[in-house]
C-alpha cells in the first residue's frame, strides 16, 4: 500500500480543519470589538463624602432620559454623584489614569447625576444625569439574561488600581436567588436578597455598579463586588432584577431610540462640592419627584421668560455643532434665536458663535 508523503498529510489536514491562530486572533478581535461597544456607555463614578470621595461605575440604559443603573452602596452616600464616560486622546484611545478623571471632577468637568431611586435589597441604585454627551448610546438590556457556561464580561474601575475602565472576562458558574449580608471594610454592613449570577470574573470594590454583558453587548447583571466571602468567584445581581426594579419605578427604557436633541446639552462647569452624610449608617431617603424632562443648567430665576427660552434653545443648537453634517441645521438655528430673541444673552451668544464659523 502506498503512503502519502508527510507534506501531502499537512496540507490535506490544514485544508480540512483550517489553520489554528487565524481564528484565536479573530475571537480577540471581537472581544476588542465587543469592549468599544460597550465601553461608550459605561461610566466611572465619584461620589462625595464627609472626607473625601467613594469610587464606582455604572451604564448607561436610556439615553433619552439619561437614566444609569449602579449599586445602592455607590450611589447611598447622597442625593447625588459624578459620573464620566470614556475621555477619548487624540490617537483614538482611551485616557484610562484614574488621576486625571479625579481632577476632572474637582475641575468641574465631571457630570452630576442625582440619585433618583435606590433599592439595598437589591443593592441597586437609578441616576438621572444633568446632561448627557452627543452621540452616546445606551446599553440593552438583554431580553433573557445568561445561562450556566456562558461567556460573559464586565467593566470596571478597580479602586486599587490606577487605571479605569478596564475588562475582564468570565464563564457563569451558576444563577438563582440568594440572601447574605454585605459591606464595606468600615462594617457598614446591609443585606441583599435577589437573584445573582455567579462568575469566574475577577472583580474588586470600585467594578461595582458596572455592567456584566454577553457577546450581543446587552447588559445581563450589575456587578456588586463587595461580598468578602467569595472565593475565587464574583457576585452579580441578575437583570431581572433591575428590570423589576425600574417597573416598580415606572421607568420605561428605551435604549434603542434616538436622543432628542433637546436633551443634549454642551459641558458646562459646576461646583463641585463635598457635602457631608447625616449619617454614613442611615438608609439614605431620596427624593423621588424628579421629572426626566427637566432642562438641565437653567438659567436664573430673575432672568426674563424670553431669556431662559432662548437659553434653552441655545443649548439645543449646540448639539449640532460638532456634526459638520449638521452645521446647515446648527446654522438656522442660531438665525433663529438672534432673529426671534433679539434682546437676549442667548442671542448675543448666537451671534458670536456664527461669527466664528465664516
Amino acid at each position: 500500500m502506498k503512503t502519502l508523503p508527510r507534506f501531502a498529510v499537512g496540507l490535506i489536514l490544514l485544508s480540512a480543519f483550517g489553520p489554528a491562530f487565524p481564528s484565536t486572533a479573530r475571537a480577540e478581535e471581537d472581544i476588542e470589538d465587543l469592549y468599544k461597544k460597550v465601553v461608550r456607555s459605561t461610566v466611572f463614578i465619584v461620589s462625595p463624602l464627609r472626607d473625601g470621595y467613594s469610587m464606582g461605575s455604572g451604564s448607561l440604559v436610556d439615553a433619552e432620559k439619561r437614566i444609569v443603573i449602579t449599586n445602592y452602596h455607590v450611589a447611598r452616600h447622597g442625593k447625588f454623584c459624578y459620573c464620566q464616560f470614556p475621555v477619548h486622546l487624540k490617537d483614538g484611545s482611551i485616557m484610562t489614569d484614574k488621576t486625571k478623571y479625579i481632577d476632572r471632577v474637582k475641575q468641574g468637568d465631571a457630570i452630576k447625576a442625582d440619585v433618583l431611586y435606590m433599592d439595598s435589597t437589591r443593592d441597586l441604585a437609578i441616576l438621572r444625569l444633568a446632561r448627557l454627551p452627543a452621540g452616546t448610546p445606551a446599553l440593552p438590556l438583554a431580553p433573557k439574561g445568561t445561562s450556566a457556561a456562558a461567556s460573559v464580561w464586565n467593566i470596571g474601575s478597580p479602586g486599587a488600581v490606577e487605571q479605569v475602565f478596564g475588562i475582564t472576562e468570565g464563564k457563569v458558574r451558576a444563577i438563582g436567588n440568594q440572601e447574605y449580608i454585605t459591606g464595606s471594610n468600615s462594617g457598614d454592613t446591609f443585606s441583599v436578597k435577589a437573584k445573582i449570577i455567579t462568575t469566574t470574573n475577577p472583580t474588586n470594590p470600585g467594578d461595582s455598579g458596572g455592567p456584566l454583558f454577553n457577546k450581543k453587548g446587552e447588559i445581563v447583571g450589575v456587578t456588586q463586588g463587595m461580598d468578602r466571602s467569595a472565593n475565587l468567584v464574583s457576585l452579580f445581581i441578575d437583570v431581572s432584577e433591575v428590570k423589576n426594579f425600574m417597573d416598580e419605578k415606572k421607568i420605561i427604557i428605551k435604549a434603542k431610540d434616538p436622543v432628542d436633541p433637546k436633551l443634549v446639552t454642551v459641558p458646562k462647569k459646576e461646583s463641585v462640592v463635598v457635602v457631608p452624610t447625616e449619617d454614613p449608617k442611615a438608609d439614605p431617603k431620596v427624593d423621588p419627584k424628579v421629572d426626566p424632562k427637566t432642562v438641565t443648567n437653567p438659567p436664573p430665576k430673575d432672568v426674563s421668560k424670553d431669556e431662559k427660552t432662548a437659553s434653552a434653545l441655545l443649548s439645543a443648537a449646540k448639539a449640532y455643532a460638532k456634526d459638520e453634517d449638521l452645521r446647515q441645521k446648527y446654522v438656522a438655528k442660531l438665525n433663529d434665536i438672534i432673529t426671534k430673541y433679539p434682546m437676549t444673552a442667548a442671542a448675543k451668544d448666537a451671534k458670536r458663535l456664527l461669527d466664528a464659523l465664516k
